[in-house]
């Protein structure tokens, strides 16, 4: 047992003075095992479900662009995709929103805040192509004649290239 091939082959390592052995500081005298068990540990699952419910609650929130308004139904639609451009919403109180913020009844001052706030919007854009365009939003309680000064400011005063008027789809019976 001199050699140190020997040593090695039976699973011993050669003591020499550059070898320093370890010492266990448990009471037990030999190696233990852990039991296995059984149950599931169901927190892990918990954290990640409750999560993703975060998450799903707070992309419902956003999706909805705007003041919800009850639209009007059509039965005619385009299917073009959402430019993300700013979206302004008359309610039917006939009060003027853009996007969630509102500016109160339609007045040449409030007509001048929507001019404002769509303009910051067109120059940090959350898509390219929604510069220059507005998303229109009208209860369909409300007249025409409260939508038409809206309409005539954004096409002489703010040169808007495009309003889309939004709808709601009419149910196929």
């Amino acid at each position: 047992m001199s050699a140190p091939s020997e040593s090695l082959r039976m699973g011993r390592r050669p003591q020499n003075s550059k070898t320093k052995r370890r010492h266990r500081l448990s009471s037990s005298k030999g190696p233990t095992l852990d039991h296995v068990r059984n149950d599931i540990n169901v927190t892990p699952l918990v954290d990640v479900m409750l999560v993703l419910l975060i998450i799903f609650m707070l992309m419902t929130l956003i999706m909805w662009r705007g003041y919800d308004v009850n639209l009007p139904k059509a039965a005619n639609y385009s299917t073009e995709k959402d430019k993300m451009q700013p979206v302004v919403s008359i309610d039917a109180n006939g009060d003027l929103f853009v996007e969630k913020n509102r500016l109160g009844a339609i007045t040449p001052s409030t007509l001048k805040e929507m001019e404002l706030q769509v303009k910051a919007a067109w120059a940090a854009p959350k898509n390219q192509e929604g510069v220059g365009r507005i998303y229109l939003k009208a209860d369909n309680m409300i007249d025409y004649g409260t939508v038409y000064p809206v309409l005539v400011y954004m096409n002489k005063e703010m040169q808007v290239e495009a309003v889309d008027l939004a709808i709601s789809k009419e149910d196929k019976k």
